[in-house]
């Protein structure tokens, strides 16, 4: 069985952390065969080849990467849809081009079954279509909050064989957006043997880090908001703040830069007391290295991969719960739950974590049993597997 992978990135985020979790876990089997087509160059073509597997780039329309409806959502409707049309029709030249060179890859790799794993790639490979080969939509993302997409994705889901959604928060959405489309849930899962934790050690100050994307709705600004609040209130306080991650997809409008954060930052007071890491391409070692890791989303969380990566090294996560993230852990027992977009609560959790040191270990412990028993990358290549046949 031939399967093709196709991922609109070459940038690592979130759902291509899953994507080389389910090709690991495939590439076991010796009567599966893996390609992925991959829209830009970075670092998923090298990790994927790592693996094995046959990497086709096939780069997309600068233009078609930046297309999207997510910094449109404060306009008024009437004018996205005439904004958005505008810069389809002043794309569509390089869109049909890309087109016809996706299909001739398709037809020369001869695939049983491809699996889409973004939106973007949604669209094009059921706009190609090859005849008699199933279409696999991965849906990471709540499309109905994306009006403008959710009605283009609903339009060409007719095409597509079965959306897998990421969580049940997520295939409640997916059926409602995708009436006529047939979803399966299959939790994401990580590598726990890749995502350890670290032999026991203390340090002062003890750190404290947001690991995510630079997404609007990461909810950096509110982390910053916290920490201002636990610096004004508790300035003796021997602790270090730490943002990991940034901008990596080239979607206008939808993503912090870090100089805004880090203007913010200036701004709150709390500049010396936080530290931006970038991305990091090796995030277990930070993971292991912080003493509290810290999810801030001000969104619905379609699933929160970093939540349970971190839960996998033993760290004691504070999560915003809202969406799919509720889904992944238990109040107080394998992790904290907050409410979204309110700094006091953040801070009142961080400080708590910070003062008690039993309560860090007694979750840090239970954080890892959760991730081994429910989101094991055996447990996912069991379920995909039996999509795929």
């Amino acid at each position: 069985m031939k399967i093709v992978f196709v991922n609109p990135v070459g940038v690592i985020g979130g759902a291509e952390r899953v994507l080389l979790t389910m090709l690991t876990a495939l590439n076991t089997q010796s009567n599966i065969q893996l390609h992925l087509i991959v829209g830009t160059d970075g670092a998923l073509v090298e990790e994927a080849k790592k693996l094995g597997v046959e990497v086709t780039l096939l780069k997309l329309p600068e233009e078609f990467n930046q297309l999207g409806d997510s910094a449109f959502k404060s306009h008024n409707k009437t004018i996205a849809i005439f904004i958005l049309l505008l810069r389809i029709v002043t794309i569509l030249t390089s869109i049909w081009k890309y087109l016809r060179e996706f299909r001739r890859s398709l037809r020369e790799l001869k695939p049983d079954l491809i699996h889409s794993n973004g939106i973007k790639t949604h669209i094009l490979t059921t706009l190609v279509g090859v005849k008699g080969v199933p279409i696999v939509w991965h849906i990471h993302d709540f499309y109905g909050s994306r009006p403008l997409i959710a009605q283009v994705l609903k339009w060409l889901s007719d095409r597509a064989t079965l959306g897998i959604a990421i969580s049940q928060a997520v295939a409640q959405d997916a059926r409602t957006t995708l009436p006529h489309l047939p979803i399966k849930v299959i939790y994401n899962a990580i590598d726990v043997n890749y995502f350890s934790p670290a032999p026991e050690s203390s340090h002062i100050p003890l750190r404290v880090g947001l690991v995510a994307t630079f997404a609007r709705w990461k909810g950096h600004d509110i982390f910053l908001e916290s920490v201002a609040n636990i610096v004004r209130s508790h300035p003796d306080l021997n602790v270090r703040f730490y943002i990991v991650g940034g901008a990596i997809y080239q979607t206008r409008g939808s993503q912090f830069s870090e100089q805004e954060l880090k203007n913010q930052a200036s701004n709150l007071g709390i500049a010396d007391q936080v530290d931006f890491l970038g991305f990091q391409q090796n995030i277990a070692e930070i993971y292991r290295w912080l003493d509290i890791v810290v999810h801030a989303s001000t969104q619905p969380e379609p699933f929160g991969l970093a939540i349970i990566e971190a839960m996998a090294c033993g760290k004691p996560v504070i999560v915003s719960q809202a969406g799919g993230a509720t889904e992944l852990f238990t109040h107080n027992y394998d992790a904290v739950g907050v409410t979204p977009g309110e700094p006091t609560a953040l801070a009142a959790a961080i400080l708590d974590l910070l003062n008690n040191t039993e309560k860090r270990q007694i979750i840090s412990n239970n954080a890892r049993l959760t991730v081994i028993k429910r989101f094991s990358h055996e447990r996912l290549y069991r379920q995909i597997l039996a999509v795929y046949t």
